[in-house]
């Protein structure tokens, strides 16, 4: 009997060690000494078979992990009923195993079972058992059986809440999942007061040098953007941008997160004014747009072509492997935004001009315009515009830089470098292992609706050098195995 015992807290302590197969034997001695020690029906051997079960669900091993759940059940509910908060325990296991399997209908059942028992022993409206209940509410959602999923939620809120316990990270984490469940559904103005309670909530436990109440403010921000809120979402943004500048280093991809949903929410805002004919303030948004967009390429781009070299230098600030595949699939949302941008900028213009750049005031005060030679399609000779304010000429291949006082620089792109970005994006080495594998599916998506929305836009009035690129563009997708999607 003692041996149980020992070999149990043994199992466990080389499991936490990440000793496995030496945690497996122990485990196993464990259950074999406790059927010798107490017999086959006793509930130590149960305890066991739990342990046992929990090391292979814990390794992905999920159907043995199932098998001894099932007898572990069995035993307890023999031994203390099927009211006990030992069966609850084994339940609630089992239906972790299952909704790992993505067997959703038998998590179902266990995490019902597992509510029903718990309200039988704590009491109705028990903070307690509020997990179970976010638990079941997922398992709900993942079938579609959202109405559920939101009862039991907003329940477990309301229990959680009575218990003083509102602005816990526990009640904050079952409020972002009722959000979550509530945008799926179309359900913008309902998700809106959810985001602003978790907002609120965490401004004051937390404040703004915290990257959760950051995350919070661009998830409302969102919201907010389907809602054509758009003063108040991109005060957010422009908020949860200074901070993460005050809490994350330079060039941090998470800092070209926001710049592309700023540029994002700019091109919202332009179609609005749009709608009211404002051109003039259209072309404004157009601008911003393409400068946050820069900015966000720019970062993403920095963190994409730190050498390797780099990283075995003192104090090297080199980008880790998993900081380059978030760069990556940032960067990808990005040119997808670059493709709008360009096609915007045309469409906004006259017939066969496009705006190519256009900067605030207050900004002109530190910089200045450097306007490269451009040559004008369908004629021979050079051309150079004087004006430093507001640039349209005839649609061709040119480049314009803004350089402020800091001496950056800032290009216009078009839909032929995004396209060119792509296409590189796959065949250097350093980022084709990140979109043909971890980002491949972000890859298509992005690549492909960009490739699309130049055949649509420009059907018949495409350069020799965009036809060429989109043959390509379409090749790789052909070669990723994304051809019939």
């Amino acid at each position: 009997m003692v041996k149980w015992r020992i070999f149990t807290d043994n199992g466990r302590d080389f499991f936490q060690k990440r000793q496995l197969d030496k945690a497996e034997k122990l485990f196993q001695a464990a259950l074999l000494e406790a059927k010798e020690g107490f017999g086959l029906r006793d509930p130590h051997v149960a305890s066991a078979l739990n342990n046992l079960a929990e090391f292979y669900r814990i390794k992905k091993e999920y159907e043995k992990a199932e098998l001894l759940y099932l007898e572990s059940i069995e035993i307890l509910e023999e031994s203390f009923g099927s009211n006990d908060m030992r069966v609850a325990t084994s339940l609630l296991s089992l239906g972790m195993c299952y909704h790992l399997q993505r067997k959703f209908a038998q998590a179902q059942t266990c995490y019902e079972r597992t509510l029903k028992i718990e309200e039988h022993v704590m009491g109705v409206g028990h903070p307690e058992y509020t997990s179970t209940m976010f638990l079941l509410a997922k398992v709900l959602s993942v079938q579609g059986k959202n109405r559920g999923a939101e009862s039991l939620i907003e329940e477990s809120i309301r229990i959680l809440e009575e218990a003083g316990l509102g602005k816990s990270p526990g009640c904050i984490q079952r409020m972002k999942f009722l959000c979550t469940v509530l945008i799926k559904s179309k359900r913008f103005a309902e998700a809106e007061i959810w985001q602003r309670k978790i907002l609120h909530a965490l401004e004051l436990s937390k404040g703004w040098n915290s990257l959760y109440t950051i995350h919070a403010a661009e998830a409302l921000s969102s919201t907010l953007q389907a809602l054509e809120k758009f003063k108040e979402s991109e005060e957010l943004l422009e908020r949860s941008l200074a901070a993460k500048k005050k809490v994350l280093p330079e060039g941090h991809f998470l800092l070209a997160v926001t710049l592309v949903h700023l540029a994002r929410l700019a091109l919202n805002k332009m179609v609005s004014d749009l709608k009211n004919a404002n051109s003039d303030v259209a072309t404004y948004y157009l601008a911003r747009a393409q400068q946050h967009i820069n900015e966000s390429i720019r970062i993403t781009e920095g963190i994409l072509n730190t050498s390797n070299l780099d990283q075995n230098k003192l104090n090297s600030t080199s980008a880790t492997y998993g900081e380059k595949v978030l760069a990556t699939a940032t960067l990808l949302e990005a040119l997808e935004v670059v493709g709008l941008i360009d096609i915007a900028a045309k469409h906004l213009l006259a017939p066969g001009l496009v705006l190519l750049l256009r900067l605030p005031l207050e900004q002109l005060k530190h910089g200045f315009f450097k306007i490269d030679s451009v040559h004008i399609w369908d004629t021979s000779r050079p051309f150079i515009w004087p004006s430093t304010n507001l640039i349209y000429v005839r649609y061709t291949t040119l480049r314009i830089h803004y350089k402020n006082k800091f001496g950056k620089q800032q290009d216009y792109i078009s839909i032929e470098d995004a396209l060119h970005k792509y296409i590189s994006l796959y065949r250097k080495p350093d980022t084709r292992r990140f979109v043909t594998k971890i980002v491949k599916q972000d890859y298509l998506r992005c690549l492909g609706e960009l490739t699309k929305t130049v055949e649509y836009h420009f059907p018949t009035q495409q350069t020799t050098e965009l036809q060429e690129l989109l043959v390509e563009a379409r090749q790789i997708i052909e070669e990723l195995g994304g051809g019939s999607k």
